[in-house]
């Protein structure tokens, strides 16, 4: 088989969540230069090993020299093909190889997926439901909306990722403090919707050849708001019933037929559910779901998306069997936030039998404020279970034994 040079965009977290030998098979069979963050360039090194090409970046997320630069390298080095693995990067991913000329309108395609205003639009326009909501640019805009639909009511940005700026307002008092701190650049980049009370589900797909291989439902035990504000997130992998079944039909009909999906694809899905099983949308993005997602998932299903994924698309290299799977394991996923203040121990390793796998990142010695975004977790576990339930009642034993080996000192206190 003929070796092609691939760019992939792609933050430090995601580089350490897969082993040196995962990324070496990856190689083996399709070279691939990673463009990244150059924060963390040693460990990065250090983690890969020889091998591997790297371009480092300063402040990578924000950087425009990224474009520019991986444009150019692209041209001269004849790569032949641009692809991502975050949020962050679904964009910029598209604009490079739109202007290389190796995709066409892939930008305009990714705008679906990034854009809020223009994503739920196109679900409302299939008769799907969706919260009320509208652009707003100014006081006024919201002042209306608020007239309208009530209180409360969330505001956020158009084109926000991790929950990073999401603001919810349950009366005026709260909407001119938001008004008062708001930023200029975030002023006119705003969307406002209605507050919808329900459960919060998070979907993750993997299609290949416009296949579904794998659409999991998981209920969270908390809000995404929740989680930034310091809450313990677990993510109960949902049981075989009719809310279940409705979930993977609802996600399914999405990405088939709502969404310009490509044909190998990774989806995360939100959506809520309210008293009457209404799905109600909440957005979609063409990546998997943070945190732990991407060992939950493996654990569940037998194969590890993102590598299945990136084999997939980078040089057509599919799994045997394309039909679509049933979990081999029923799991859990929970996700441990800094407290405020200065870690003082962590456990490494944790005993517990039902634990499948734990990572803990928190540093030890290091202060830590409150998550901007919701990928800052010091602790991701995945537990196994034989039923929903059970995948709850495990997931709280770990958050408390986990709060018991995990010591902090607030330096704010004397």
């Amino acid at each position: 088989m003929r070796k092609t040079m691939n760019i992939l965009l792609c933050p430090p977290k995601i580089i350490f969540q897969h082993s040196r030998e995962e990324w070496q098979s990856l190689q083996s069979v399709a070279p691939v230069l990673i463009a990244t963050c150059a924060s963390q360039i040693d460990n990065i090194l250090d983690h890969m090993g020889a091998g591997f090409s790297f371009l480092f970046y300063e402040n990578f997320n924000d950087n425009p020299f990224v474009e520019m630069d991986i444009y150019h390298y692209a041209q001269d080095n004849k790569a032949t093909g641009i692809f991502y693995l975050a949020e962050i990067d679904v964009l910029r991913a598209a604009r490079i190889s739109d202007r290389l000329g190796l995709t066409h309108d892939r930008e305009k395609k990714a705008m679906f997926f990034r854009d809020k205003f223009m994503m739920k639009s196109l679900v409302q326009s299939h008769q799907l439901a969706v919260p009320a909501m509208a652009r707003v640019d100014s006081a006024t805009a919201m002042a209306r909306f608020i007239a309208e639909q009530g209180y409360p009511c969330v505001i956020k940005p158009n084109d926000g990722r991790g929950s990073q700026g999401v603001v919810v307002l349950k009366n005026e008092g709260q909407l001119y403090k938001y008004l008062a701190q708001v930023k200029p650049p975030e002023y006119h980049n705003l969307l406002i919707e209605k507050f919808i009370e329900g459960e919060a589900y998070q979907i993750n797909a993997l299609y290949l050849k416009g296949k579904a291989i794998f659409v999991s439902a998981s209920r969270a035990t908390v809000s995404c708001l929740d989680f930034l504000s310091g809450k313990t997130l677990g993510l109960v992998m949902e049981d075989d019933t009719p809310l279940h079944r409705k979930l993977i039909a609802y996600t399914k009909y999405l990405a088939e037929e709502v969404f310009p999906t490509e044909e190998n694809a990774l989806l995360h899905l939100e959506v809520f559910v309210d008293k009457d099983n209404n799905i109600i949308f909440g957005e979609l993005a063409c990546r998997l779901g943070g945190c732990f997602v991407n060992e939950e998932l493996g654990a569940a299903f037998g194969l590890d998306p993102r590598m299945t994924w990136l084999k997939a698309s980078l040089c057509e290299i599919y799994p045997q069997d394309l039909s679509q799977r049933q979990p081999v394991l029923r799991v859990g996923q929970l996700n441990v936030p800094p407290a405020q203040g200065t870690l003082l121990s962590i456990a490494e390793k944790c005993p517990l039998p039902f634990v499948v796998k734990y990572r803990a990142t928190g540093v030890v010695g290091r202060q830590y404020d409150a998550m901007k975004l919701t990928n800052g977790e010091i602790v991701s576990a995945i537990v196994q279970a034989e039923s929903s339930r059970e995948i709850h009642e495990r997931l709280d034993a770990l958050t408390q034994w986990v709060a018991e080996n995990t010591l902090w000192v607030n330096e704010t206190v004397h």
